[in-house]
Formats: C-alpha cells, sequence, structure tokens
C-alpha cells in the first residue's frame, strides 16, 4: 500500500507536467499528434508516465523521459495499426487465408492464356484482359495512410475547442472590486470577439425619425431619409456595410458588417478576418436568431450601464447562458470545417435522408441533423481512418458541450451565493472561474493579495502556505480529512475535485466569510418568516453593494430611501447645533373633522357653489373629446391652469372607468370630496406636492393598468381593487407639508408626535384620506357595507404606505423575486397594487424630456427651501439639498436619483409587464441623456467662468 502511495502523482505533479507537455508541443518537440497519445496513456494510467508524475525532476529530465517514452508508445502502435480497421485479428486472418487461395487459382488461370497469347483475340477479350493489368498494378502497390489529413481534421476540432473552453472565463474581468462602466464595456468586446470573433461592435436605433449610431466612444445622430430608410428595412441577411452607399461613410476599417434586428434595430460587428465563418454560416444552419438574441443583450447592456446602476453579477447568468448557446452552435462551425477539409480530396453533398450503399457523415444532436454523401471507400484504410476520425471528433464536441452546460449549472449556483465564494481551477492549476469579486474580508481571511485572469492556484495563495498544503494533501490523498475540530468548528473552506472519465479535470475551492453553517439549531418553519430574513438579507446586501461602488450615495438623495436609516442622523451635520426640544399647540387647520374650521369653511362655500360659476358643480361634469389624452403618458398636468377643470379631469377618470355608476358615487358628494381634497393639497402651496401631484399620480396609476391588462391579456384586478388603486393614488400626498420626514422628526413637529417618528406623512396621507371619507359631505363611498369599507380602507391604506421611501428597496427586491411565481394569491395582488402605486409617484421624471425636467425643478424647490429653513432653525441638514440653485449640482443629483432609484423601479414593472412600461424606461434614458448634457454644458461654463477670473 505504502508502494502504490510513494508512486502516486501529486496535483502539483500532474499541473507541472500538463505544463511541461505545453512547452514541447509549442517548442516543436512534438506534435499535436504525439502530445494527444500521452494524454490518452495518462488516462489509462500507463506505469511509466505514472512513475515520470511521482517524480521530483527538472523540467529538461521530464522532456528528454518523455520523448524516450513517447518513442516506445509510438512502435507499439505503428505495429497495430494494420488492425485498428479490421473488425477481429481472427477475422484479418481468414481473409488472408481465402485471399491467397484466390490468387493460386489466378496464377494456373493466367498461365493456361498464356497460350493464346499469339492467336488473334477479340475486343472484349481484351478489355478484359487491361481490367485485370490495371487491377494488379493496383494489388501491386501497398497502400499509404496519409496520417496528416486526420491531423489536420485533429487541428482543426482542437482550434475550435480550445476557442469556446475558455467562455466562461471572459466573466473574470468582471471580478473586481470597483467596476467602472468602460470595464464592462471591455468585457463586452472580449465576450463577443471570443464567441463570435467580433473585435469590435457599434449598434444603430431609428428613433423619432432620426438615426442614432451608437459606437464605443461616440454618438452620431442624422434624420432618418429614403435610401436610409430602404437600406436598412430591406436587409435579409448579414450584409457588408461597404455595401451600404447610405452607411459606409461612418464605417471606415474593412470587415462591418451590419446584422438586422428588428425593424428599428440593427447591430453591426467588425469580424475578426480568422474567424468570419461562424457568423457567416448561421443562416445556413438556422442559428441566426442565437446571433440576434445575443446582440440584443448587448445592446440592452450597452444602454444599461449608462443610465443605471447595476450589480454585475446581474448579468453573470446571462451571460453564461448567452455564452453556452454559442458554444452550442460552435458545433456548426466544426461541422462546416470538417466539410472543407474533407472536400479537398473526396466528394461530399447534402442529402435530405439516409441512402443505402451510400457512405453517411451524420451529424446529429437533439434538436438538428445534418447528413452529408461521401464517395468514401472504407474498405481503404485511408478512407476508414477518415471517417472514424470525423465520427470521433463530433461526439468528443458533444461531449464537450454537455460538459460545458454541467459547469454553467454549477457556476450559476454560486453566482446566485450570497455568502459563499467559487474559485475554479483547471488541471493545470490555472484559475478558470470566480463566482464574485473576493471582499476585503475573505482577502485578509486568505492571506489573498490580488487575483488576475490566469492566474494559477499557487500564485493566489503565494503569501498562505498552509492553505497550499492544504491543497495539496487533499487532492493527493484522497482519503485526507479534515480533523474533527475543524471540520465542527473553524472549518472556512471546502475542496472539491473534478474528475470525468476518472481522469483529473481540475478542482474547485469553496470559501466562507463566516464559519461553515453547522449549527444544531433548528431552522424556522414558518415559510413567511424564512421568506421575511431572506428578503431584508438580500435588500441589504443589494444597498451594501451599491454603497460600495458608489461611496457618495449617503449624501445624496437616495440617502432618504435607505430602510432603517434615520436621514436626520447624518453625520456631516455633527457641528450644527441640537434642536431645541419645543412643544408647539395644534394648528386647528390641520386637523381635520366635522367641527374643523376647513369644514366649516367648506360648508360656507357650499351654500354659494351652485351660484357660483368658478366654483366646481355639477355642470361641469361633461366628458370632453380631449379626455382620451388621459390614457396616455403624454397628458400635462401643467397645461392645466383652472382648478375647475383639474377637478373635472379627476371626474372623468373616474367616470371613463365607469366607477361613478359602478359604486354608486353620490354627484353632490363626490364634487365636494373634489374640493376638500384640492383645498387639502394645496393648503401650503407646495410647488411639488400639490393638487398636481395626486392627479398626475392618478392618471398614472390610470395608464399603468390599462397597458398592464392590454400588454399581458390579463384582468390581473377586479373593479374595485381598480377603483382603489385610482383613488389611493390621488389622495396618496393629501395635506403634504413640502417637508421630508427626517424634516417633521427633527423639528419634533406634532406629526413626528402623533405618529412615533415612523412613517410620519405617509401615515399622516393615509389618516386624512380616511377622516374625508368618513365625513358625511365628502363620504363618496356612504354606498358601501360595512364591510366591504373596512376591505376597501384596509387596501387604500396600503396602498398609500407603499409610497414610504424606506420600503423603496425591501418592496423592490421582493417584487423582483416573486416576479416569475406571480399568482392570485392575496399577498401578491397587494405587492402589486403596491409597486404600481409607488412606481406612479414618480411618473413626472418617467415622462418625456421637458415635461420631466419641470417636475424636477419643483421637487427641487422644496428641497431648497427645506435646507434653508433648517439651517435657520438650526436642524440638520440633508447633504444633497445643498447647493440645488446650481445647475450642475442639481443635474448630477437627478442622474444618480434616476439611476438608483427611479429606473430599477421602472424596469422591474416593465419585465413583469413584458414591455407594458417601455415607453416609460425609454423616456427615463432619454432624461438621463439630456441631464448629462445639462451637466457637461453647466460644467464647461463654470470652468470658462473661472479661467475668466483668474
Amino acid at each position: 500500500m505504502k508502494q502504490e502511495d510513494s508512486q502516486s502523482p501529486s496535483l502539483c505533479g500532474y499541473i507541472n507536467f500538463f505544463q511541461v507537455l505545453g512547452e514541447m508541443e509549442s517548442e516543436g518537440l512534438i506534435t499535436q499528434q504525439e502530445k494527444r497519445i500521452i494524454k490518452q496513456k495518462i488516462t489509462v494510467k500507463e506505469p511509466s508516465l505514472m512513475l515520470l508524475l511521482s517524480k521530483q525532476q527538472e523540467d529538461t529530465q521530464i522532456k528528454s523521459e518523455l520523448l524516450s517514452l513517447l518513442s516506445s508508445f509510438q512502435m507499439t502502435r505503428s505495429k497495430s495499426h494494420t488492425q485498428e480497421f479490421c473488425s477481429s485479428k481472427k477475422q484479418g486472418q481468414q481473409f488472408q487465408t481465402q485471399t491467397i487461395q484466390l490468387m493460386d487459382q489466378l496464377i494456373i488461370q493466367l498461365k493456361c492464356m498464356q497460350q493464346y497469347a499469339n492467336q488473334q483475340i477479340t475486343q472484349e477479350f481484351k478489355s478484359k484482359i487491361e481490367q485485370l493489368r490495371n487491377i494488379l498494378d493496383s494489388l501491386d502497390q501497398d497502400e499509404d495512410v496519409d496520417y496528416s489529413f486526420v491531423e489536420l481534421l485533429q487541428s482543426n476540432y482542437q482550434q475550435i475547442k480550445q476557442r469556446y473552453s475558455r467562455y466562461m472565463n471572459s466573466l473574470l474581468e468582471l471580478m473586481d472590486e470597483k467596476v467602472e462602466p468602460k470595464d464592462i464595456q471591455a468585457f463586452l468586446n472580449t465576450f463577443l470577439n471570443q464567441l463570435i470573433g467580433c473585435q469590435t461592435y457599434s449598434f444603430i436605433l431609428l428613433k423619432d425619425q432620426k438615426v442614432q449610431i451608437h459606437q464605443e466612444d461616440k454618438f452620431e445622430e442624422f434624420q432618418i431619409t429614403k435610401d436610409v430608410l430602404d437600406d436598412l428595412v430591406n436587409l435579409q441577411q448579414i450584409t457588408e456595410v461597404h455595401s451600404l452607399n447610405t452607411l459606409k461613410q461612418y464605417y471606415q476599417s474593412p470587415n462591418n458588417f451590419i446584422l438586422k434586428l428588428t425593424d428599428y434595430q440593427y447591430f453591426v460587428m467588425q469580424l475578426d478576418p480568422n474567424f468570419m465563418s461562424f457568423v457567416m454560416l448561421s443562416k445556413q444552419y438556422n442559428y441566426m436568431d442565437s446571433l440576434i438574441d445575443l446582440a440584443q443583450f448587448v445592446i440592452y447592456t450597452s444602454q444599461q450601464i449608462k443610465v443605471q446602476y447595476f450589480s454585475i453579477l446581474s448579468i453573470g447568468d446571462t451571460v453564461l447562458e448567452f455564452g453556452l448557446e454559442i458554444v452550442r452552435c460552435s458545433k456548426y462551425l466544426l461541422i462546416e470545417n470538417i466539410l472543407q477539409t474533407i472536400r479537398k480530396q473526396y466528394q461530399v453533398h447534402e442529402i435530405s435522408e439516409h441512402q443505402p450503399n451510400v457512405i453517411t457523415l451524420k451529424f446529429k444532436d437533439s434538436s438538428s441533423q445534418h447528413l452529408f454523401a461521401s464517395n468514401l471507400d472504407l474498405k481503404k484504410q485511408q478512407d476508414l481512418l477518415i471517417y472514424n476520425t470525423v465520427n470521433q471528433i463530433y461526439q468528443r464536441y458533444q461531449q464537450f458541450i454537455k460538459q460545458c452546460y454541467e459547469r454553467m449549472q454549477f457556476y450559476k449556483y454560486f453566482l446566485r451565493s450570497k455568502n459563499l465564494f467559487m474559485i475554479d481551477f483547471d488541471k493545470q492549476g490555472r484559475l478558470r472561474f470566480l463566482s464574485r469579486a473576493l471582499s476585503q474580508k475573505i482577502k485578509m481571511q486568505f492571506h489573498i493579495e490580488k487575483i488576475q485572469i490566469d492566474s494559477t492556484y499557487k500564485q493566489i495563495f503565494t503569501q498562505n502556505q498552509q492553505m497550499l498544503q492544504n491543497i495539496e494533501n487533499y487532492i493527493s490523498n484522497a482519503k485526507w480529512k479534515l480533523t474533527q475540530q475543524e471540520e465542527d468548528q473553524n472549518k472556512q473552506y471546502e475542496i472539491f475535485i473534478r474528475k470525468e472519465e476518472k481522469h483529473f479535470k481540475g478542482f474547485t475551492l469553496i470559501l466562507s466569510e463566516n464559519e461553515w453553517v453547522r449549527k444544531k439549531t433548528q431552522p424556522p418553519t414558518n415559510g413567511k418568516t424564512i421568506r421575511q430574513q431572506l428578503l431584508q438579507t438580500e435588500t441589504l446586501d443589494y444597498i451594501k453593494k451599491l454603497e460600495e461602488f458608489n461611496p457618495d450615495i449617503r449624501n445624496s438623495v437616495v440617502a432618504m430611501y435607505m430602510p432603517q436609516i434615520q436621514e436626520c442622523n447624518s453625520n456631516v451635520q455633527q457641528t450644527q447645533k441640537t434642536p431645541t426640544l419645543v412643544f408647539r399647540k395644534i394648528d386647528k387647520g390641520q386637523v381635520v373633522g366635522k367641527n374643523s374650521f376647513f369644514f366649516k369653511q367648506r360648508e360656507e362655500e357650499r351654500r354659494f357653489m351652485k351660484t357660483n360659476p368658478n366654483k366646481f358643480n355639477e355642470s361641469h361634469l361633461i366628458l370632453r373629446e380631449e379626455d382620451c389624452e388621459l390614457d396616455s403618458l403624454d397628458f400635462n398636468i401643467h397645461l392645466i391652469k383652472s382648478t375647475v377643470e383639474k377637478q373635472r379631469i379627476v371626474w372623468s377618470l373616474l367616470e371613463r372607468n365607469n366607477f361613478n355608476q359602478m359604486f354608486a358615487l353620490p354627484q353632490e358628494k363626490l364634487i365636494n370630496f373634489l374640493i376638500e381634497m384640492e383645498s387639502q393639497y394645496n393648503m401650503n402651496n407646495n410647488p411639488y406636492h400639490n393638487f398636481d401631484h395626486g392627479i398626475a399620480v392618478m392618471q398614472a396609476v390610470n395608464c399603468f393598468i390599462k397597458s398592464l391588462t392590454k400588454q399581458l391579456d390579463q384582468q390581473f384586478f377586479n373593479n374595485i381593487t381598480k377603483f382603489c388603486l385610482l383613488l389611493s393614488a390621488l389622495c396618496h400626498d393629501v395635506a403634504h407639508t413640502g417637508k421630508t420626514n427626517a424634516y417633521e422628526a427633527n423639528s419634533i413637529s406634532q406629526l413626528a408626535i402623533r405618529y412615533h417618528d415612523k412613517v410620519i406623512l405617509e401615515q399622516h396621507h393615509a389618516a386624512t384620506t380616511i377622516k374625508i371619507l368618513r365625513d358625511d359631505q365628502t363620504n363618496i363611498l356612504c354606498n358601501f357595507s360595512d364591510q366591504d369599507f373596512r376591505t376597501f380602507r384596509k387596501q387604500l391604506i396600503s396602498n398609500i404606505l407603499s409610497t414610504d421611501m424606506q420600503e423603496h428597496f425591501k418592496m423592490l427586491k421582493e417584487f423582483e423575486s416573486r416576479i416569475e411565481q406571480y399568482g392570485n394569491d392575496p399577498e401578491d395582488l397587494s405587492l402589486l397594487c403596491g409597486m404600481i402605486t409607488h412606481t406612479a409617484d414618480f411618473n413626472g421624471t418617467a415622462r418625456k424630456w421637458p415635461q420631466s425636467r419641470l417636475w424636477s425643478e419643483k421637487i427641487n424647490q422644496e428641497y431648497r427651501a427645506q435646507y434653508a429653513e433648517e439651517g435657520k432653525k438650526g436642524y440638520s441638514q440633508q447633504p444633497f439639498m445643498k447647493d440645488l440653485d446650481k445647475l450642475h449640482v442639481m443635474s448630477k443629483n437627478e442622474i444618480g436619483f434616476i439611476k438608483v432609484i427611479v429606473r430599477p423601479l421602472y424596469h422591474q414593472m416593465n419585465l413583469f409587464g413584458k414591455g407594458a412600461f417601455q415607453d416609460c424606461v425609454d423616456n427615463l434614458d432619454e432624461t438621463i441623456f439630456e441631464w448629462e448634457k445639462v451637466y457637461q454644458q453647466e460644467l464647461k461654463a463654470l470652468q470658462q467662468q473661472q479661467q475668466g477670473n483668474q
């Protein structure tokens, strides 16, 4: 037993051996065929090779011994060449005996023919003699098997396999602690080049009657002409750009090819001249759709990195899946390569079905089958060798694709893991995959300085000799175990050996920041509790990542959306004086009830309402032709100046959905309700949080419901739920103070006291709405039963509270996790209603640019006013509210706000709605682009001003 262990090769021996073998091939000491012979001998554990691997020798000695061993291998191999093509040795001997007997008979017959040689013979007899002579001539020559032809097939197979075997490694470019957009752009270029030979790319979009050309370092736009439109729309296949007169001026370099994705989206690839065939074969072998999907992913990601902060890991799964699909399609490149090689010497043509008595090359997998007929003669050693080689390399490539799939599934599991890090190494000990960037804690824990592409495990753990020794011991001795104490208490990593057909293929390390979870505690049995715990962990991890990649987030408007973080605890303003505790008398004007001042004033106004044409009354309840605009986000509430017209618009939204009749809303009470809503909204003269905002959110919810229903062809909401959504949207900010929750808490306002500093304004809006609905004069729900009202009230409060900023990330992560499993569960419906209300709260930003800018300017007016008042009263000031009067500061703030908060929200809703929110997403992208222009212009003007002052 000890003898065997002493000759058992270590991991280090394996790795060093394969490195030496690679060097010998590159130095020309051995051919690729000879290298393959050696690898085959290792697979079957050739004793002489195993002994060589177990020795500690210099590389030169290993090379010398390998050459000696190779000579003996080839000598044995040459003796068996003639037997490789016979079904068995016995059959070969029988055939040889029969042939000799026939030849003896033939010699006797030939001698008999000699006596007729001088006699006159017929032409037919002469022809037979000629045929016989040709046969004898051919038999007189030994068949020479040309192995170079087979080696060419093998070499081409290896080149294709090597190109695609490392596509997953491209993700290593993103496994840095801080990845910037330019790094993602570089990754996309590498990824495309590796998969399809695309060295650089750009894309063309047709939008708003303009042609937009998006290239890596520049953007061009020009008006669509008929010639350009004809060139693009009529594209049927991959076309060289230089053949299009309207576009060739924008692409001066050669080998640019354009691929049509949709009627408004085109992808331009500059292809490697040495690797163009894969793209060009896509139509012939029907994998054009795979190329289109890949191109659309690249375009989407290119746009995302400009308009939204997102985790690199969010595209990890997609990268692996797209890569695997291209690897699957690469078998067609192998097929075509095989056929081109064979056609140099044989006739090959495609056939639709198998034909008897014809040599058929069959390339088949689970999704397709390709048949080719050839004039190969399997009785000839050369042809049989080629035929067997073709079948063998295709089967091996199919196995390679299967292995890629298995690796992808393994990698994807760790991409999703929050607490584990997976480092995968190939059989030569080189880094092959890393599940995510290693945290500082992991680096310190395992003494890792830096990880680079193609690093070896020795380079990664060069400062951790104990780790290196453990790896060597574990892999060289399968029986090696951690001690019981290490296993139960201190184990922070696992090692897995990867084998294929009992042959070593590499190993994987699984690292953990904390101790391995082996505690004997009972897990929570409540599924809801488990989900909440997971959701909370994922939310905090997401925010942590945002802060890691964007350190300034805590000082931006995004800080208001951080969960369980009181904005008033900002460390920036610690030098300011502590606010004085002041109890103020309750302002009766803020109290809503039957005895309130405002209600008494409203009752007085109602007496004269019918006689006063300037007040909203029954005569204004008329549907108008332009009300159809209420179903589009192009509607602009800022163009409506009349308060009466604004109130009529709210009535129209209810009327056009048939809610007034459906729920028997009393007309007079509805009029009073809308008057009261307008008054409560506008009593503080807020620039942003006013009646206009309430109407805009209500109108946006109306659009969202219709868009979801149309796009998904599904009724998610019954009528009472839709009515509740519209009413919640209208009332969600009623009686807003024009300040943030942080201000209310820092100032110890009556609202902060009433609601214990928790969700102050949102609770205030919900309570105010319910109080108005319970007043007899404004109770539009008076015909609801008590049970219906309680149910309605519960959902209305839930919808309004969903606009709480500090619940944003939690709600977003929960919705993201449940998109695919969305069902008819009441919790799912409540979550969707909350998401719609919350998303609609940002509708101003998601409208087209001129209008979105106006909404941004209005909210920033409120922020500036609050910042000034906080300064006067000595309250803690919010850093993001400073200098908002400067356009470059405000524009930068808006860009970050949209990228981190608004766009991810609309993006998730768009995924759920299968494109229902695409217009909003496009508007947000355009708004980011416009704010970027404003920022650059203002920054440039500021720099010029500073230079002038100098």
